[in-house]
């Protein structure tokens, strides 16, 4: 055999070993790929613990306590619980009427009334309301001050965005004077209030 044929014979070789070695890396690092992007798939799309499903109970205080707002627990608090973590009654609390040691559902809304409000006529024995309970008086008139979000959605032109905007706005600044400060809210206007001022109270 001539040795140009010699020489073609071992590149050939050389190229088919070549080749070989490089098709077997290839083929175990895809497999090792394959199971790294598995691994990460399942680590993304795996679903997080919900809110609904963690077992905390939340509840909001508003009023006359130093602290109000939202606030979670890990089983159902007794209403003293959630005003010890409001940081207590404020000085013009009315205390009188309050079971403190009601249990208070999850979901639930608190009012701690004050010692102003009963002036304006509100008793104490209504001295702390649960959602659910009707923030409308014997007139039919939905007080802005205590209603709740889905009581503010009853209001014509109220959708959720505005009734969860009221009560912000009571968390913030305190309770509304009149019913005319409710167009101090994002996109209630002369126009929707036009449409409520009959329906309201404070």
């Amino acid at each position: 055999m001539e040795k140009k044929q010699i020489k073609m014979v071992l590149v050939v070789a050389a190229v088919l070993v070549f080749g070989m070695i490089w098709y077997r890396e290839r083929a175990g690092s895809t497999q090792q790929g394959s199971e790294m992007s598995g691994i990460f798939e399942s680590a993304v799309t795996a679903p997080p613990e919900t809110a609904a499903g963690s077992g905390k109970i939340y509840v909001h205080i508003v009023g006359a306590v130093k602290k109000p707002g939202v606030y979670t627990f890990d089983e159902k608090p007794r209403v003293v619980d959630v005003v010890e973590k409001a940081g207590g009654f404020a000085k013009d609390a009315i205390k009188s009427g309050i079971n403190q040691a009601e249990t208070v559902e999850d979901g639930s809304q608190i009012v701690i009334e004050s010692k102003r409000d009963k002036k304006k006529g509100i008793a104490a024995g209504e001295g702390w309301q649960r959602t659910g309970q009707a923030a409308e008086d014997k007139s039919g008139l939905l007080n802005i001050n205590t209603a709740t979000k889905e009581e503010l959605m009853t209001l014509t032109g109220i959708g959720e965005s505005k009734a969860m905007s009221i009560i912000a706005y009571r968390d913030t600044n305190g309770k509304f004077e009149n019913i005319e400060d409710i167009m101090k809210i994002t996109g209630i206007k002369t126009g929707v209030f036009e449409k409520i001022k009959n329906q309201i109270r404070v």
